[in-house]
């Protein structure tokens, strides 16, 4: 009975866990918006907040792949994968290079990582991978995958909704707000998966 209370008390903790991370899209928008006082461009509050994000979750499988030898191809391949996103989101940075400079760091981490894997554990990536999927960590990073790339393009399209809606009223900053606000909530149940790993022991 009481690893029943322990089970019912720790399902009522991660509610209450994520009804807070749940508040950080809203929290960082109204800082943008009221007080730092930008639409939200790629130096903001929520720029800055999702590219935080995703540094710590392509630190977690890096520090997997270190950690576990024999799991290391699949950790590395998605800390690889993860910081081509964490560089693509860094793109108006690298632009300063030159135009569309972003394409070759985020090749070359590609590059590197597969063939490193292909070369040092190509053995290490399938059952590791199997076993991931399935466990809580891999359907709250599925959840925020599907967010992130499908529902905030959609539902935060202003050509598809908020032109419609709002008519003559229509200011292209409010879908932008839209969008990444529900980005940010993306990469909130990303990185919340790839943490949540490690404190479920690597569940699968």
């Amino acid at each position: 009975m009481d690893k029943e209370y322990v089970r019912i008390t720790r399902g009522l903790a991660e509610f209450l866990l994520l009804s807070l991370l749940a508040l950080i899209p809203s929290l960082v928008t109204y800082i943008d918006l009221a007080i730092v006082g930008n639409r939200i461009g790629e130096v903001s509050v929520t720029e800055i907040t999702q590219e935080a994000f995703l540094l710590v979750t392509a630190l977690a499988f890096a520090y997997g792949a270190r950690r576990f030898p024999d799991r290391r191809g699949f950790f590395v391949l998605m800390a690889g994968f993860l910081g081509c996103a964490l560089l693509r989101e860094l793109d108006n940075f690298l632009d300063v290079v030159w135009h569309g400079f972003w394409v070759w760091p985020v090749s070359a981490l590609a590059l590197g990582a597969v063939g490193y894997v292909a070369i040092r554990c190509r053995d290490s990536v399938v059952g590791p991978m199997a076993r991931f999927i399935g466990t809580r960590s891999y359907y709250f990073m599925l959840f925020g995958l599907v967010v992130l790339l499908v529902f905030s393009r959609t539902f935060g399209s202003g050509r598809l909704l908020w032109k419609s809606l709002m008519g003559e009223a229509y200011v292209s900053a409010f879908n932008t707000v839209v969008q990444e606000g529900i980005e940010l909530l993306g990469y909130i149940c990303i990185v919340y998966g790839s943490v949540a790993l490690w404190f479920r022991r690597f569940d699968g």
